[in-house]
């Protein structure tokens, strides 16, 4: 077994521990009751994704590459920001059923 192996075998389990915890986190703040604090992933991918596709056209020069960088940069911005609307979704569908209790309670 070579060293490039058991670096492998190392960093890819990390590397699904951060996207696991990233993901969990995500969801966390997406299902508080502040609606913002469920962007704030989201906006920072999509800042990161701006920062190394536009810092690498000034290198290049070519605008084809750069297009398709920032496309797979998104990725995480758009997988994020569908968990966000899902977990919102399910935040206000409770907020619904318990202000649908409240007006029932009022009206016993």
């Amino acid at each position: 077994m070579n060293i490039d192996t058991v670096r492998s075998l190392i960093v890819l389990p990390v590397l699904i521990l951060i996207i696991v915890l990233l993901t969990a986190l995500q969801i966390f703040l997406s299902l508080q009751k502040n609606k913002w604090l469920g962007l704030i992933l989201p906006v920072i991918y999509v800042g990161l994704a701006l920062f190394l596709s536009l810092g690498a056209m000034i290198y290049t020069g070519d605008i084809v590459p750069i297009i398709l960088a920032l496309l797979l940069y998104l990725i995480p911005a758009v997988i994020n920001f569908a968990i966000y609307l899902a977990c919102r979704a399910k935040v206000k569908d409770k907020q619904r059923q318990e202000l649908e209790k409240m007006n029932i309670h009022d009206l016993d």
